[in-house]
């Protein structure tokens, strides 16, 4: 089962990724990366988790956009992948990428 949790948290993260660079539309989504996936085992959920570029409001902004384009996204999902159930999105800011710039910009300083 394990394997086929794998495969559908890596075709998430790849059609997320391509969705919101060809089909969503929205002004509030800013600079956004789609770093992973996670998916319940009964595939009633998937946290997706993005790294959002600026300032805190600006993240704060996309998340909730990305969060209200949800419904969206799955119905996206429901057409191109070949899933009988398409989770439910939540979306999750990854905050790993920032805190190893941060971390190297410390290390830098000293």
């Amino acid at each position: 089962m394990g394997d086929r949790i794998d495969r559908i948290e890596s075709l998430l993260v790849s059609e997320i990724s391509q969705a919101l660079l060809r089909d969503v539309q929205n002004p509030h989504i800013g600079y956004v990366t789609v770093t992973r996936a996670e998916v319940s085992r009964d595939l009633a959920q998937a946290k997706v988790f993005v790294s959002v570029f600026g300032e805190e409001a600006q993240r704060k902004e996309t998340l909730d956009a990305l969060q209200r384009s949800a419904g969206y996204l799955k119905q996206l999902l429901g057409k191109r992948l070949h899933l009988k159930r398409i989770p439910r999105l939540l979306f999750v800011e990854d905050s790993s990428l920032r805190q190893a710039d941060r971390l190297s910009q410390i290390l830098k300083e000293e």
